[in-house]
Order: structure tokens, then C-alpha cells, then sequence
């Protein structure tokens, strides 16, 4: 049996070390983009700011995959799969064959939506996303001086890392933001305005509902974009596999086709927890669905259950998500607390139970928040 797996970050790696965990005869392929053994997107914002040095960033040293007799192709994508004669291939002409397929491969950033041309030097925009933006965001840091300007384009996750970045290095930062605040498809006004608050008072200046033909100075110092990711469905185009927001799979991440399955920021799975499809894109669900799958392909039946959470922070303010916090998914939504308590919760309800909530600066909320979507508790015994 010959298990490939497409993708070698979290999800494609924790389901390879799971497969050869519970199965030591099976042949088992992982192909990486990258050139690099997995390594810990968490820690990238540390290693940026010198915190711990890059080598502390991988999570497995590149001796690992022989060791456990794991083919390793780096460097490489798919740029075709034949499900009905069950094999891909590769941007370097190599056909692999398969008997079960897992894809993996997260996503691509978000380019910068403006023309480079107008004023601005390629070389000082930033991207967040891989080892190798991180290494030439460190370059730019490196050069920076007194006059040093940072300029973030986003409102989500990695603005937030671009915002803590410069105030680490005393960078003064402009943020700009196509709406009137972060997350403005998530949060309520209250808790965009607890957000935009914490920025002002780090010197941070905000731009609101900016459009996309962004006024930005010439030559801008560091340039930030933090605008989301999307995945890469091209080679997926002809085989009948299922994809909307995501590849498309059951409570098992099996795809609609036979022996193809998926894990990861690329799968858009059936929730057994919150009853809905959903694509969570964070570590926790990536490294947790990663370990599932790879028991599913060998043979178990039992469906992924888990309350995602991600919790990050902006210049000390916590913001943390749990569940499924899709406003136009939601029956109703609850807020607790103000900007004036300092603190702000959302609660995300459907069919009388809690499925999500968004907690910022009340951290004590998470615990029993993530409780009560787990058991599924009513409504009125939570809000009670």
C-alpha cells in the first residue's frame, strides 16, 4: 500500500508521522513545496523578532524522513492528478503513483491589490506566510534606520503580526484597513472599536475603508500585506473532486472520490461539532486533522470532532476565535461586555446551541465557551 501525501506542512507531515506510527511496512510519499523539513509557522513572529534563532523554527531535522523510511520530495508541486489510473504528476516530469491520496497543501497568499509600478519597490514588500518571507522580512528589519516607516495592508491575523513586529523594533506603523475595522466580517462594531482602540493607543494610525487603489506614500519603507490566503485548485480541475471554499469532504476528510482525502487549511469538512461545512484555517486544526486522517486511510471510522480555537494577540490585547464564527451562518449573536469594560465576547448561536464565539481581552471566557460547543449545550442553560 502506497500512501501519498501532498503537502509538507503541518497537516501533510503530522498525518505522515501518524501513518508510519500505526503502519511501519507501508511505502509512504510526502511532496513539499518547499525546500525545508516542516517547520512551525507559530514561531516565525519570533524568530523575526530575535527571539530564538531560525534553526529553533523547524520541528523536524532533515534526517528525520529517512529515518523513517519516508520518500521526501522537496522543491516540487502537482500540476496533474488521474484519479481513475490513480497517480500524479510533478513540475519536475516525475509521475508518482498512489492507492490513497491525502492533499495537503494550504494555501497561497493574497498579492498586494495595487500595481507595483505606481512608486513602490518590490523589494521592500512584505509577505507572512512562509520561512523564506520571514528570512526576507528580517533582511528588510536589518536595514531599517531612524527614518524607517511600517505599513501594513489587512485586518486580520497577519496584520496583527506586522503591527506587534515593527512595535518590537519602534517602527512607527500606518495600517490600512478596506473596512472600519479588523475583522470586519466577524466582529460587531464594539469589539472593532476595543481593537482600533489598543492600536491608537500605540501610536498606531488607521486608515479606514480604504478601496483597493491604496494611497500609499512613495517608496514606502516596509510594506506589510496581510490579506489572506487562497488555494490552488488548477491541478484539481479535471477530476471530478468536489471544491467551494475548500476541497469538499465528509466528517472522515474523504473527498467525494475514492481514496483521495484532505486535511488542513485546504479542506472544507463537514463539522460534526457545529452540524455545518466549514474550512478553519489555523495550526491547531491543521496539526489535529493531519493525525485523524491518517488513522481514516487506514482503515478507522470514526469522524473529526474538534472545537478549533486560534488565539493571537495585538500590542498585549488578546483575541481569541473558537468554533465556528461565520455571522451569516449564525441564527443569533450575544454580546458581552464593552470598549469601557475593556473586553468584549461574541457569541455565535444556531438551532438553540453555541457554535463559535470571538473573545477579546476575556480570556477567562474561553474555557467554558469551548465546553459548551463541545457538549452541545442549549442555549438557555448556557446564557442562563
Amino acid at each position: 500500500m502506497h500512501y501519498l501525501i501532498i503537502g509538507g506542512g503541518i497537516a501533510g507531515t503530522t498525518a505522515t508521522e501518524e501513518l508510519r506510527k500505526l503502519n511501519t511496512n507501508a511505502d509512504i510519499t510526502i511532496i513539499s513545496e518547499e525546500e525545508h523539513p516542516v517547520y512551525s509557522r507559530v514561531l516565525l513572529p519570533h524568530y523575526v523578532k530575535e527571539k530564538i534563532p531560525r534553526e529553533r523554527v523547524f520541528l523536524k531535522k532533515e534526517t528525520w524522513y529517512a529515518e523513517k523510511n519516508i520518500e521526501w520530495m522537496t522543491g516540487v508541486i502537482c500540476d496533474y492528478l488521474d484519479v481513475r489510473n490513480k497517480f500524479v504528476r510533478l513540475s519536475n516530469g516525475r509521475e508518482v503513483e498512489y492507492d490513497k491520496l491525502l492533499i495537503a497543501t494550504g494555501g497561497e497568499v493574497r498579492t498586494a491589490p495595487f500595481d507595483f509600478a505606481q512608486g513602490i519597490n518590490e523589494r521592500q514588500i512584505s509577505y507572512f506566510r512562509t520561512l523564506a518571507d520571514s528570512d526576507h522580512l528580517v533582511t528588510l528589519l536589518s536595514e531599517r534606520d531612524a527614518s524607517t516607516q511600517g505599513y501594513v495592508i489587512g485586518g486580520g491575523f497577519i496584520a496583527c503580526e506586522y503591527i506587534n513586529i515593527f512595535a518590537h523594533f519602534g517602527i512607527p506603523t500606518t495600517v490600512m484597513l478596506r473596512s472600519d475595522r479588523f475583522w470586519s466580517r466577524v466582529f460587531d462594531e464594539e469589539t472593532g472599536r476595543l481593537v482600533n482602540q489598543r492600536l491608537l493607543n500605540g501610536n498606531v494610525e488607521i486608515k479606514k475603508s480604504q478601496t483597493t487603489n491604496y494611497q500609499l506614500p512613495t517608496t514606502p519603507s516596509i510594506l506589510g500585506i496581510g490579506i489572506g490566503i487562497i488555494p490552488d485548485f488548477s491541478w484539481l480541475r479535471d477530476t471530478g473532486i468536489k471544491t467551494n471554499i475548500g476541497i469538499l469532504a465528509n466528517e472522515y476528510l474523504e473527498t467525494n472520490i475514492p481514496d483521495v482525502y484532505t486535511a488542513g487549511d485546504i479542506s472544507e469538512f463537514q463539522d460534526v461539532v457545529v452540524n455545518r461545512q466549514v474550512n478553519i484555517g489555523n495550526w491547531m486544526n491543521a496539526q489535529m486533522q493531519g493525525r485523524h486522517v491518517a488513522k481514516v486511510m487506514l482503515g478507522e471510522r470514526e469522524p473529526f470532532k474538534l472545537v478549533s480555537s486560534y488565539a493571537t494577540n495585538v500590542l498585549g490585547l488578546e483575541i481569541i476565535f473558537v468554533g465556528d464564527t461565520d455571522r451569516s451562518a449564525a441564527e443569533e449573536i450575544v454580546v458581552r461586555g464593552s470598549v469601557l469594560d475593556g473586553g468584549v465576547t461574541q457569541l455565535f448561536l444556531r438551532n438553540q446551541k453555541l457554535v463559535g464565539a470571538t473573545i477579546v481581552g476575556r480570556n477567562s471566557d474561553r474555557q467554558p465557551i469551548t465546553a459548551a460547543i463541545r457538549d452541545q449545550v442549549d442555549k438557555s442553560d448556557f446564557l442562563g
